[in-house]
């Protein structure tokens, strides 16, 4: 199941032009990913100094621009993912303005599963299948 995250374009998100700025989509994209990997197990929650020391990292992450985005429009960001691999995973991210439904970014990220010190590790079974059962349409 994909997880979709609604977004409302601030002030602050656009640039000289007025439309959201091309850099902010990388900030929508990071919020719909972590409320992806939360709903995913990948997130656990605890108090800082206690739980697990593994992370991930992105070792990779692309956008593509369709259309501008502007201050008072409320965004849908989709998130699923496109492939699991052995120590990593790619997630596929889509932003529609919830309005008019119309396209306005694609993208793409891939992260890396880190072990205790920080070293690329195999991504644990549970995650692996929670993951694959998330894949984007």
């Amino acid at each position: 199941m994909q997880t979709v995250f609604r977004i409302s374009v601030r002030s602050t998100d656009l640039d000289a032009q007025r439309h959201v700025n091309n850099a902010v989509y990388f900030q929508y994209f990071e919020q719909a990913r972590l409320e992806h990997l939360k709903r995913l197990g990948f997130l656990a929650k605890y108090a800082p100094g206690e739980g697990p020391r593994h992370s991930i990292a992105i070792a990779e992450t692309t956008c593509r621009y369709k259309a501008p985005a502007y201050y008072g429009d409320t965004l849908l960001v989709k998130v699923g993912t496109r492939e699991v691999r052995q120590r990593s995973f790619a997630l596929a991210y889509e932003v529609r303005r919830e309005g008019d439904g119309a396209l306005l970014a694609e993208g793409e990220s891939v992260q890396v599963w880190l072990d205790e010190a920080g070293r690329p590790a195999s991504l644990p079974e549970p995650l692996r299948l929670n993951l694959e059962g998330s894949h984007a349409r």
